[in-house]
């Protein structure tokens, strides 16, 4: 059974599997055959098979010109005396590679079946690019241009391996456009040489990095030991010859002794494979070894547990000055062979195409921390010294190497005092190094919690831990109401409290208690410092229905170190008291929650509230003046970007729900300019039809026009019910007529108010008085008459 990749994936994304400084592949503990765990993956035996393409590569290399330059940049690896590893030009590919024949159509790719992942006839197949064409097709238009060759002068590397821990298939591509001078030849040789190294299964190292940071000044020692598999290049280095081969006395594309160790520790000569490669030197007869684990240190300076992605160093010692040499230099990452990224429970397990993180590197923990520096030369044959130190990868020049090269490279904690070591030919030292200083491991508030048996988030909803040992998740608990939203918060610090992006990479997920372990989980953050923020990840959910929530803290890698610290805190508004308030603004109100602050923004309404006072769970608020309605409360935190909202939890006023009844208001007949007997009285009550509402808005008006006592005289305006629920009104008749009086409630808010209605009859303002005359004899006597 073999492992297939698209050739895409491996020229543009499959870097991310490499998982060691020394091998980039090992296999791990999924898909890989039982028995192979930790193995470092190798061409079987060393017998490595190449096919070179039917056509030329330039106009100065043709043909069998470039073959015979494809067979010098292997020998530069095939020539070392103690890696059993050969080299063999198998024939010609079935046909010449070029742009006809390799296209992408619509993000399809289209290429010759004897250079595909499958081709297994075929194990590596090397192609002459003569135009750029297929560099255009595979990397992107305009690639291939010579403008880019100190990028793509050649690429390609392995896309197929086997269960058993060999590979099966590689592909090499060769720019044309960056052999058409003599002049570029020497950087050719060098970027296929690098390819060389990655096909053979070398990671990339580092040592003497200031070849390329120039701090401090390179000497000619430091150049001489400037390992070839470095990771990166310094920008505009054309022609390398300028960057790294000291006035012409140290050939760039030629492994350096880090590298030849490097790969005779994957293709050892051995006295098994020795007649294959005569003329060869028994590995671990002829050089020594120094090997251990690197440590952190506990409270009492012993070792306590492993330390990874530290760079070890060896340099020998010159017997006579005691000065430590820069050019025999040969190093190791600690936790190599280890799995560097095996997933986690919050992200998942598996890649974008559903492969197994931990299909590479080994999950035993005897691997984790652990180095090996064999292959140390002994100059005079018979005994030497080696000087061991430890140092950090660079982020910078070095991210890819070493078993964190997956995501980030993690800072050391402490250091390590440099110490000799002798040696002999054929000597194997146990050497372990225990970081003075570190982080130690340290018993939690929390500790030890399991998906099934979560702690209890502290009722502050702020708190602190770690994440130690190896493949740790911490799990906590909290009950959570519906129509919320939440935001969990985690700042990654290092061991001193300070922010950090090179130690923890803190992602987050949430279940329901319930959930049996869901991975990728319900809610969660797919990325580490998914914020602006400095060193934090932030993971924002939304609460549908009222229950008791899990909550895992992870490192994105599924890794665990004494280092691994951060700060936490849940923002989460619950509840508020009183859940009513009058649209008059004022109203003094409490809310309730987890993580709040002096500086928790509180907005209702699209308003910014006040903090009168506050604790990590309650604040207190007066409410704003606002229109009747249902509102939402809103806390935010602008140092973080957190925020929860609690939806509908705040009525200012009338609900939409809520009914209005008409108490008092139909009058018998009242004169104009007088006024009525009874008052225009209404009363707001809640849905249940009995708890009165206050602080609701009312309109009061009339037709024809009467006044209104409550509005001052005018025939309409708008109050508030008191805390009976109740507003009423009298009116003065104005005119006589009949008279129509309307209460709305809350007419701003809603679009179809409830509303009730009176009648009050309105009669003339005075009596029309008219003088009748009476004869009673001679005399007259005036008497009132109504019309």
């Amino acid at each position: 059974m073999r492992r297939t990749l698209s050739l895409l994936a491996i020229l543009i994304a499959f870097p991310v599997h490499a998982i060691a400084g020394g091998p980039r592949y090992v296999a791990g503990s999924t898909y890989f055959d039982a028995g192979t765990m930790g193995t470092p993956l190798t061409w079987s035996q060393g017998n490595i098979h190449y096919y070179t393409d039917q056509g030329n590569l330039s106009p100065i290399l043709p043909g069998s010109g470039a073959d015979a330059f494809v067979a010098s940049a292997f020998s530069l690896w095939t020539s070392i005396p103690t890696a059993a590893v050969s080299a063999n030009r198998g024939g010609q590919l079935a046909e010449d590679v070029n742009g006809s024949n390799v296209t992408v159509v619509s993000g399809s790719l289209s290429m010759p079946s004897d250079i595909q992942p499958s081709a297994v006839n075929t194990p590596i197949g090397i192609v002459y690019d003569a135009d750029g064409a297929v560099t255009d097709a595979l990397l992107g238009s305009g690639a291939g241009d010579s403008a880019y060759c100190a990028q793509n002068a050649a690429f390609g590397g392995i896309d197929n391996f086997g269960t058993d821990a060999h590979f099966q298939h590689a592909l090499i591509i060769l720019n044309g456009n960056c052999a058409a001078t003599s002049a570029q030849l020497p950087d050719l040789q060098y970027h296929l040489a690098r390819v060389l190294g990655r096909v053979l299964g070398l990671d990339w190292s580092q040592a003497n990095l200031n070849v390329i940071t120039r701090d401090p000044p390179p000497s000619a020692a430091d150049f001489a030991g400037f390992p070839l598999m470095h990771e990166a290049d310094l920008p505009g280095c054309i022609p390398v010859a300028a960057c790294y081969s000291n006035g012409g006395l140290v050939n760039p594309a030629q492994p350096k002794l880090d590298d030849q160790a490097a790969l005779s520790r994957l293709y050892p000569v051995t006295a098994v494979n020795l007649a294959n490669f005569p003329g060869k030197q028994l590995f671990a007869e002829t050089t020594a070894r120094i090997r251990g684990t690197v440590y952190f240190n506990d409270w009492y300076g012993n070792p306590s547990l492993p330390m990874q992605g530290v760079n070890v160093v060896a340099r020998l010692v010159d017997p006579y000055s005691g000065l430590v040499s820069h050019s025999s230099v040969v190093t190791s990452i600690s936790g190599f062979l280890f799995c560097g990224n095996a997933g986690n429970i919050v992200t998942g397990y598996s890649d974008s195409s559903g492969q197994n993180f931990n299909r590479f590197g080994s999950s035993e923990t005897g691997y984790e921390g652990l180095f090996d520096l064999a292959g140390l030369p002994v100059p005079d044959g018979n005994s030497a010294t080696y000087e061991l130190s430890v140092e950090a990868l660079d982020p910078l020049w070095s991210a890819g190497v070493g078993p964190y090269g997956t995501t980030v490279q993690v800072n050391p904690s402490g250091i390590a005092i440099p110490f000799n070591v002798a040696v002999s030919p054929g000597s194997d030292s146990l050497k372990d190094i225990v970081m003075l200083g570190s982080a130690a491991p340290a018993q939690w508030w929390y500790q030890p919690t399991t998906y099934a048996t979560p702690g209890f988030i502290p009722a502050s909803g702020n708190w602190t831990g770690a994440l130690s040992p190896y493949g740790t998740t911490d799990f906590f608990e909290f009950p959570a109401q519906a129509n919320r939203t939440l935001s969990v918060i985690v700042n990654a610090v290092d061991e001193f409290g300070a922010p950090s992006q090179n130690k923890l990479l803190p992602v987050i997920g949430m279940w329901a208690l319930a959930n049996p372990g869901q991975s990728p989980a319900p809610a969660y953050t797919p990325t580490p410092f998914n914020t602006v923020y400095f060193g934090e990840s932030r993971l924002d959910a939304q609460v549908l229905q009222s229950t008791t929530f899990r909550l895992g803290i992870a490192d994105f890698r599924g890794d665990g170190r004494p280092d691994y610290r951060y700060n936490a805190r849940l923002l989460y508004g619950d509840q508020i008291n009183p859940a009513r308030a009058s649209v008059a603004g004022g109203t003094p109100l409490t809310i309730a929650g987890l993580g709040l602050q002096s500086n928790t923004s509180v907005h209702v309404a699209k308003l910014a509230l006040s903090a009168l006072a506050y604790s990590a769970t309650q604040l207190l608020v007066n409410t704003p003046p606002a229109l009747d309605g249902i509102y939402d409360v809103q806390l935010s935190d602008s140092a973080t970007g957190a925020n929860s909202t609690m939806s509908a939890v705040l009525t200012l006023g009338a609900g939409p729900q809520d009914s209005l009844r008409l108490i008092s208001g139909n009058n018998s007949a009242a004169p104009a300019g007088g006024q009525a007997a009874s008052p225009f009285s209404v009363m707001v009550v809640a849905p249940d039809g009995l708890t009165p509402v206050a602080g609701a808005s009312l309109q009061f008006s009339s037709s024809p026009a009467v006044a209104f006592s409550a509005c001052s005289g005018a025939a309409t305006c708008t109050v508030l019910s008191d805390q009976s629920g109740m507003a009423s009104t009298y009116m003065t008749v104005l005119s006589a007529g009949t008279f129509t009086l309307t209460a709305k409630l809350a007419p701003a808010s809603y679009a179809n108010p409830q509303q009730v209605q009176a009648t009050l009859l309105g009669t003339s303002s005075s009596l029309d008085l008219s003088l009748v005359t009476r004869r009673f004899g001679s005399r007259r006597a005036p008497v009132l008459a109504l019309p």
